[in-house]
């Protein structure tokens, strides 16, 4: 009886120690961001409303690691978005609708995972950009995805170890369709090298929605006026859009350019929306850490669109952020876009006058001005 204790003694220590030896941890974490918010136009009238999500997303997730030794971790992340004045779920409705993935990770192979997930371009060109300063500094409509209004489903993902500054990704979102691996796929790639205060990335996506009401890996985009199809009509065909950005950081100073390309190709002719929309975006921007808890920005953005549809948008942002401490902000962004041209009517069917659009904030004006202002506050926890 006294071997056999000893016994258990030992093998319950062993295992408490193999339990040990393989760490794993849990954490729950989340954004609440919330704004009172102004527009001088939308729909013919100036507009008072609360807005979330305008400095950082509204979201909650849990993500976990396992070490499975040898360098290799096995790691998930689930995350979802709502919509902080209503408490209604966003990107569809989905319960994990920001990211719902699971993974490999290596510190000398590099990670997988598989799963609804970002896409390359966001996760090594956007850090590299003005987007983080808030949606007024990001393209009008998000038509090239600067501001990640979608995500990608069905997808694996490929993400490199850091070479010497140098880190690249590889995606393909598959269909799913019988008899046709192409339809309602999703291909991306994207670079970045970072030495010092530098910052250079490269990318691309190219996403079909060719599949019924216009299913495919890719979300649908239809923030606002400035992109074809913005309301209810499903937009069927293919998105390629690339990205180029550079970023310097010197002293109490951050600067960075961007350019992208984005061509909106319909596999469905609408009357007005019948051949490729194309998108050229330049912009840039200059952050200024004034103190420790203190930041200005200011931005500019030029989006021209051709096509069956001619537009230009010139928007101008400025933002401040406080930081009470180091989870509370509080902040204030505004805005003045200017448009000139046309764009195509919600279904596509008709060509009308371009409206003012701060960024991709969802309401565009009936003139060519749009004026925002917004003032919040963002705690993380």
């Amino acid at each position: 009886m006294r071997r056999l204790a000893i016994s258990c003694f030992t093998l319950t220590m062993l295992s408490t120690a193999s339990i040990a030896q393989a760490q794993s941890s849990v954490t729950l974490y989340g954004e609440i961001d919330d704004a009172l918010a102004y527009y001088n136009n939308v729909g013919h009238a100036s507009l008072v409303t609360m807005q979330g999500a305008d400095l950082a997303t509204n979201q909650w997730g849990i993500k976990g690691k396992e070490d499975l030794g040898g360098g290799f971790q096995a790691i998930f992340n689930l995350e979802n978005g709502f919509d902080i004045n209503t408490g209604k779920l966003r990107q569809g409705g989905r319960e994990f609708g920001k990211n719902a993935w699971v993974g490999l990770s290596s510190t000398t192979l590099g990670t997988i995972t598989i799963g609804r997930q970002l896409d390359p371009t966001v996760d090594l060109v956007q850090p590299f950009t003005a987007d983080g300063y808030g949606p007024a500094f990001t393209t009008p409509g998000d038509a090239d995805n600067n501001d990640n209004t979608f995500r990608v489903d069905n997808s694996i993902k490929y993400t490199s170890p850091t070479y010497g500054g140098l880190q690249y990704e590889l995606m393909y979102g598959l269909g799913g369709v019988a008899g046709n691996i192409s339809s309602q796929e999703l291909s991306s790639a994207a670079a970045s090298y970072t030495n010092g205060g530098l910052g250079l990335a490269v990318g691309y996506i190219f996403a079909k929605n060719d599949g019924p009401g216009g299913l495919g890996t890719a979300d649908q985009t239809q923030n606002n006026s400035v992109t074809p199809l913005f309301g209810s009509v499903a937009f069927v065909g293919s998105r390629l859009i690339t990205h180029v950005a550079a970023q310097y950081a010197i002293g109490l100073f951050t600067v960075n350019v961007r350019y992208s390309n984005a061509q909106w190709k319909p596999y469905t002719s609408f009357a007005a929306f019948n051949r490729t929309e194309t998108f050229n975006t330049g912009a840039t921007s200059l952050d200024y850490q004034v103190t420790s808890a203190l930041a200005v920005n200011v931005g500019y953005t030029y989006t021209r669109s051709s096509g069956a549809s001619s537009a230009t948008y010139n928007t101008v942002a400025a933002g401040t952020e406080y930081s009470l401490s180091k989870r509370t902000t509080v902040y204030a962004i505004g805005g003045y876009s200017h448009a000139h041209g046309t764009t195509f009517s919600a279904d596509g069917n008709s060509v009308v006058a371009a409206g003012g659009s701060v960024g991709d904030l969802e309401s565009s004006s009936s003139t060519p001005n749009q004026v925002a202002f917004m003032m919040g506050i963002t705690h993380k926890f």
